[in-house]
């Protein structure tokens, strides 16, 4: 006779007992996504952005996104074949490290594939973040009002006004391949409207009637 996975004890950790309800729900929560769904996918995000992520929320409304704890979303799916709430779904918790998030939905498979390899949104870089590109601002007249003078000279541009136009003196490194952006590098970006970077989401893995690939 086949084992039933449903019903399992699932060991939340030491905690108190608000925290120890909380988990309990979502990881009741997880595991009806499981059922109400067909296919359940990892996505891996590069470059998160919140406003971007809200648009993704939109387009795939009539899905589910989760994306918060992983130990959680573990435990509610399962880490290995006597905890896992259905077949294979330990697999997908293998791969719940990270910037990952989970996305239950009805839609074929090949539509999802389809729509986050071909989704990208460029923004702003942060601090900290690792140029791929080198970008050098070279002398000449800057498109910024003269308001904004003593601003750009806090950010370390040498700068002046030429009859009426901000006018760089003398060339500035935005940025270097490979070393991290500086706060007042990323805060020129900005104001030269400078868009570096990329949001993606990457499908790592999918599980769908037991059966898991991984991509």
């Amino acid at each position: 006779m086949a084992r039933s996975k449903r019903n399992k004890i699932v060991s939340l950790t030491k905690t108190d007992a608000k925290g120890k309800d909380l988990k309990k729900k979502l990881v009741e929560v997880l595991r009806s996504a499981v059922d109400e769904y067909k296919g359940l996918y990892v996505l891996n995000f590069e470059n998160m952005r919140a406003a971007k992520f809200r648009e993704i929320r939109m387009d795939w409304k009539e899905s589910k996104i989760f994306m918060g704890k992983n130990s959680i979303a573990q435990i509610a799916l399962g880490r290995n074949p006597e905890e896992e709430y259905k077949d294979n779904l330990r697999h997908i918790s293998k791969k719940l490290e990270g910037s990952v998030g989970l996305l239950f939905t009805n839609r074929k498979k090949d539509e999802v594939l389809k729509y986050f390899k071909n989704y990208a949104a460029a923004d702003f870089a942060k601090a900290g973040a690792i140029p791929t590109e080198e970008i050098v601002l070279q002398p000449g007249v800057l498109d910024f009002p003269v308001t904004m003078l003593d601003t750009l000279r806090k950010l370390g541009m040498v700068v002046e006004v030429d009859d009426g136009t901000v006018v760089l003196r003398s060339p500035i490194t935005i940025s270097s391949v490979g070393v991290p952006l500086t706060p007042e590098q990323a805060k020129i970006l900005v104001k030269l409207d400078t868009r570096t970077i990329e949001f993606k989401v990457k499908v790592e893995a999918s599980w769908e009637n037991g059966k898991f690939k991984e991509y």
